[in-house]
């Protein structure tokens, strides 16, 4: 409908809050209960002091494709 639109105004309003949208940063942070952002401070600080380095993305995926098969990962 936009894109066979030929109304100017129409698509300049689109146009403008999808520009909206880009430039809105969410503070998807503040949504999150105060224990949990503690828990990825915490897991964070370990990870940057080198006492917990995690796995590689690559190795979490093999996992979970053996655990959960159907999944199509």
């Amino acid at each position: 409908m936009i894109i066979e639109s030929e109304d100017k105004t129409f698509i300049a309003k689109v146009l403008a809050y999808a520009r909206s949208l880009k430039t809105q940063k969410e503070d998807w942070v503040g949504n999150l209960p105060d224990y949990l952002v503690k828990e990825i401070e915490l897991a964070i600080e370990e990870a940057d002091s080198g006492k917990d380095i995690g796995i590689t993305n690559t190795e979490m995926i093999r996992k979970y494709k053996e655990k959960y098969p159907h999944l199509n990962l």
